[in-house]
């Protein structure tokens, strides 16, 4: 799937236009703008890491709860509770339906798998966290044992009695002053000696530059991996928090039964076949002609002439609670018990 495409946004360094060929160091230029930004930064990172500590602090709660249902003999206990509200619940508002066992049954199935697909989604959550932790050593607990550190201010320690009295009358000799080195002799205009060898002009502009930039920005490619890794297991994790997701349907169930001049035409053309008999004007003119054409022909009559043949019945309501399952559809019947209808069923009207 491709990804959504973004509006550029503005531009944050200006373009260098005059001047840039012969500009040198020291004098203003758009790049300065970079310092505001590394400044930004700066003041912006100390609040980033005490916003993960206090998720991780949040984490280690639950983990601990979680610690705590390990212990237990049966870790599933610590859900019983749980089962036996929703039991209840499910008794209360089906105790009087013919299926209230497996309505019972179908709800504790969908409650198993959604707390599996929450399982789940926090497992996979956990690793990605720990392994974009694992990736900078800047995130290691001495980096932030050390910024801990540093964001409490040292107190001065007091001098010892006596001490600063000995250093003031103690009189350090001064040193004798060291011969002023030779200058060196000046390289030929443009070039520089590095260790020992002599570069050009040509080859100092790309000096270093075939070499890695990693150790100058940091490495982030574990954490793209990662991240790569999680999104692929995003649809199975989706499809596990829906797991057995259901519905109640109301529905009616419609019964048709062929219209008094529908039946008066068929009849009459039914003796007008057998006898000869002419039909009479008034059952012609009863009925729409299409239908007349479908009795006549003896043919199937079209779904949009159904209105035209059929008084229609609507029966119910009646319920049933449905759910999807690998793009399959089951279907639990919400009848009550004392629900049965005559036999043969014969809607009123009919």
């Amino acid at each position: 799937m491709p990804r959504p495409r973004t509006e550029r946004g503005p531009r944050k360094i200006e373009e260098s236009r005059t001047g840039r060929v012969w500009w040198k160091p020291g004098e203003p230029h758009p790049l300065d703008a970079l310092d505001e930004e590394l400044t930004t930064l700066r003041d912006q990172l100390p609040a980033e890491i005490e916003a993960l500590l206090l998720a991780a602090h949040q984490t280690q709660q639950h983990l601990e709860a979680l610690q705590q249902i390990e212990q237990a003999d049966d870790p599933t206990e610590a859900f019983t509770a749980a089962d036996h509200l929703a039991a209840r619940a499910v008794i209360e508002r089906f105790h009087n339906r013919k299926h209230e066992h497996h309505l019972r049954t179908i709800f504790a199935i969908q409650r198993r798998k959604r707390l599996m697909g929450r399982l789940q989604a926090i497992r996979a959550a956990l690793d990605l966290a720990n392994g974009l932790l694992s990736e900078d050593e800047t995130l290691s607990e001495e980096f932030l044992t050390t910024w801990r550190e540093k964001t409490v201010e040292p107190m001065e320690p007091e001098p010892e009695p006596g001490v600063e009295l000995e250093l003031e009358r103690t009189v350090e000799p001064e040193p004798e002053p060291e011969p002023e080195p030779a200058e060196p002799e000046p390289e030929p205009e443009g070039t520089e000696e590095i260790q020992g060898v002599v570069l050009s002009r040509e080859e100092l502009r790309v000096q270093h530059l075939d070499e890695p930039l990693t150790p100058l920005v940091g490495s982030v490619e574990q954490s793209r991996q990662l991240l790569r890794a999680f999104e692929a297991q995003l649809p199975a994790l989706r499809s596990g928090l829906v797991a057995g997701n259901g519905w109640i349907e109301i529905f009616y169930v419609p019964k048709r039964h062929y219209k008094k001049e529908v039946i008066a035409y068929g009849s009459a053309w039914a003796h007008h076949l057998e006898h000869g008999r002419p039909l009479s004007p008034e059952v012609e003119q009863a009925i729409d002609p299409r239908v007349a054409a479908c009795i006549r022909q003896n043919s199937p009559f079209p779904k949009e002439l159904r209105d035209l043949v059929y008084d229609i019945t609507r029966v119910g309501p009646y319920a049933k609670y449905r759910w999807r399952e690998h793009k399959r559809i089951y279907t639990v019947s919400l009848g009550l018990l004392n629900d049965y209808p005559e036999y043969p069923f014969t809607p009123a009207g009919f």
